[in-house]
């Protein structure tokens, strides 16, 4: 092969290799059905993220054919970039309700609407009418923070992403499409920092980000980790301009992205670059950025307490998940699935398969001549590694998400990682075999953006259509109050989402979160309808296997409860079912 042969050819099929064999080695044990799949995630790696790198794996060994093309494809760097950006503004714009039906799935995802909530009020904690103090735990399952004696709660995530949501009120859709957009602007400026001569590396930095499935389908969503992107990026290119504007524009950034939900994920990626200060002698500008860090964790530990104590509470508790502000260690250590390795695999397969097709192996290649010399591209892989460490060990399960998505803050430097890659290997080409290996490239992102980010929307609209059809049906149940029953299904429980203020109905609750006198004084005051795997089954829920479909009554019956609730008697009504009449047997 003449065109980009060895030079090209060989180095991304053995980056490849290396960067999807061990993994499947690793997560073999589901794929072949060795282990039981029990959690959502193992599922959508054997039906979805398996067979996707299976096909990327054929698509390498084919795309190399179009350096015998003789069209001269060529990348116009100015305009393709504001192009870049306003296509992946639109087509992630769109969407949010094509793709998502403007649906939240994730507890996650609902947190930063929950939080949004409280915030355009003017507060950080909610206050919960005094009515329902007794059934938060079955109002708010999970990653809710509650003061003591439940007289106010708040999301247990930092709120700089739930504040973006409420400064956009209405427009709150389109905070991530613009800060997906605003990545790729943000990537092709920090590589033009790096390579002030070379701009079309900074444009195949930038066209990474654009075709990325992953960027993509997590701007559709509320998920604080397209502005993780976003603001990790305004932090790298003010941290690159340097002087006293560009560091101090760098904190502020940084205050705002340490703030975002999770304190570890930006300190993570900012802290190499201040090892490099201090390596580097630099010693007033790494003093200024280490106790500069210290004072915005400390902020950000402290500012909940602070409010609620200024609200009039005390600190209570966190429901379960993520305690409290920032990170709990020992919650998270505590909650660790235990097949760590292969979590792991599967979640490097996952990230890889929903980007562009040459995007990983170049950035491999990038990485293992970034960690040879000195620089900035060092610094973003030592990130890479310091967050891997920190979520093998605190948070190797990611559960279900678009990609991996506690890498989508790294997206940017692993984009900018691939443009050095490809810079690497073109470098000393001849002419004609860097025409030759720029149509290899064209072929590339063309299948990528063509191929792969349908078929990543088309999965992703799957997986979330079950869910909102039984939301819908549980916002359209006539009773006040929705009892849901997770029991047997997969993620069941994220549909029990409220109003902080509890303004909505009908009300949902968790019937694991309350006990069975609660459940009873509930049924004596109010018609309640219930959800479970049953029901949810019959929206296309996944039912964990073996499990029985009659879960919810069955729980209702086990427990002594009437089949009829309410001062008028009124049959459980059971969604899912074609009539009421069916639940009430």
């Amino acid at each position: 092969m003449t065109l980009p042969g060895r030079a090209l050819f060989a180095p991304l099929v053995y980056a490849w290799l290396i960067l999807v064999l061990v993994p499947f080695l690793l997560a073999a044990p589901t794929l072949v059905g060795w282990v039981a799949v029990r959690e959502e995630a193992d599922l959508l790696f054997v039906k979805e993220d398996a067979w996707v790198v299976g096909a990327m794996t054929a698509l390498l060994l084919v795309v190399p054919v179009a350096g015998r093309l003789k069209r001269p494809w060529k990348l116009s760097p100015r305009a393709s970039i504001w192009a870049l950006a306003v296509i992946a503004l639109a087509i992630s714009a769109a969407g949010v309700r094509l793709v998502f039906g403007g649906f939240a799935l994730s507890r996650d995802e609902d947190m930063a609407n929950f939080g949004a909530q409280i915030l355009s009020h003017g507060q950080l904690w909610a206050t919960v009418p005094p009515g329902w103090r007794d059934f938060t735990a079955g109002l708010e399952p999970e990653f809710v923070r509650f003061s003591s004696g439940s007289e106010f709660w708040q999301p247990a995530y930092l709120p700089v992403n739930a504040a973006l949501r409420a400064l956009a009120g209405p427009a709150a859709a389109l905070v991530n499409p613009a800060l997906a957009a605003g990545s790729v602007l943000a990537t092709y400026a920090v590589g033009r920092r790096l390579w002030p001569e070379q701009q079309d590396l900074a444009v195949i930095a930038a066209l990474f980000v654009a075709i990325s499935s992953q960027v993509l389908a997590a701007a559709m969503t509320p998920y604080a980790m397209t502005a993780h992107m976003a603001f990790n990026l305004a932090w790298l290119w003010l941290h690159l301009r340097g002087g006293k504007a560009g560091h101090a524009g760098a904190l502020v950034v940084g205050f705002l992205a340490a703030g975002l939900h999770q304190l570890v994920f930006h300190p993570m990626f900012a802290a190499p670059f201040v090892a490099q200060l201090w390596l580097d002698r630099r010693w007033r500008v790494a003093a200024v950025y280490t106790l500069a860090y210290a004072a915005i964790c400390l902020f950000w530990l402290e500012l909940s307490p602070l409010a609620l104590a200024w609200q009039g509470g005390s600190v209570g508790h966190a429901a379960t998940g993520v305690g409290g502000l920032g990170l709990q260690v020992s919650a998270l250590i505590g909650a660790r699935h235990p097949p760590i390795l292969r979590s792991m695999a599967e979640n490097l397969l996952r990230f890889v398969s929903w980007q562009g097709l040459l995007a990983a192996p170049l950035a491999a290649i990038g990485a293992y001549f970034a960690v040879r010399t000195p620089g900035p591209l060092r610094s973003m892989v030592a990130g890479l590694a310091l967050t891997t460490a920190a979520l093998f060990v605190l948070m190797p399960y990611q559960g279900y998400g678009w990609g991996y998505r506690y890498w989508h803050g790294l997206i940017g430097p692993i984009a900018l990682l691939a443009a050095s890659g490809w810079r690497r290997l073109t470098e000393f080409m001849t002419r004609d075999d860097r025409a030759a290996a720029n149509r290899v490239f064209a072929l590339a992102a063309a299948i990528s953006a063509l191929v792969l980010i349908p078929i990543r929307l088309v999965q992703a609209h799957n997986l979330v259509q079950p869910y909102m059809a039984a939301w819908r049906a549980v916002e359209a149940a006539p009773t006040p109050l929705v009892v849901v029953d997770p029991t047997g299904a997969w993620y069941l429980d994220d549909l029990v989402r409220n109003d902080p203020y509890l303004t909505n109905r009908p009300l949902i609750l968790h019937a694991e979160g309350l006990r069975p006198d609660q459940l009873g004084t509930l049924c004596q005051r109010y018609p309640i309808s219930v959800l479970d795997a049953a029901g949810a089954a019959r929206f296309g829920v996944r039912v964990l296997p073996g499990k029985q479909q009659d879960l919810g009554l069955t729980r209702w019956r086990t427990l002594g409860l009437p089949a009829t609730c309410g001062p008028d008697r009124t049959p459980i009504l059971r969604i899912g079912e074609p009539s009421p009449q069916g639940a009430s047997r």
